[in-house]
């Protein structure tokens, strides 16, 4: 499974609630899923609490992502298999970061994602955000 992390610099979690419940159904306490015209889901979204993001830094080099992991709110996007997620990832991404100072970050790089670089396209390592089609064509 594909998965997209967005880190929102805010204590305000109620509020964050809000804006998830109001494109996507709760289904689980701090879980939503987001789903396609025909209700299949496309989008698992889970708010991580425990910051289980931790457990998989391996590199101590990221000492950086390690900070903002511990201070930020950490949400959690995972794609089902069944569909690309493209416009649904970056319809859920640009939502919250457009209302919170944050990041995002990919399975493909780990660049930090500013708003305004998802918006213009930009590359990082010759990829875009979410680009898991040129992932794959450069490393396959």
């Amino acid at each position: 499974m594909r998965s997209v992390f967005v880190f929102i610099d805010s204590d305000e979690s109620e509020s964050i609630f809000k804006i998830l419940d109001s494109f996507s159904t709760n289904y689980e306490n701090i879980q939503w899923v987001y789903v396609d015209d025909k209700n299949d889901p496309v989008l698992y979204i889970q708010f991580d609490l425990q910051k289980y993001l931790l457990n998989e830094i391996e590199s101590p080099e990221n000492n950086s992502l390690v900070e903002i992991i511990k201070s930020y709110q950490v949400i959690q996007i995972d794609i089902s298999g069944r569909h690309s997620g493209d416009k649904e990832v970056l319809f859920v991404v640009k939502e919250l970061l457009s209302k919170y100072n944050g990041f995002a970050m990919d399975d493909y790089s780990d660049h930090l994602w500013h708003l305004i670089e998802i918006q213009n396209g930009a590359k990082y390592n010759e990829l875009n955000f979410f680009d898991y089609n040129g992932w794959n064509l450069k490393n396959h």
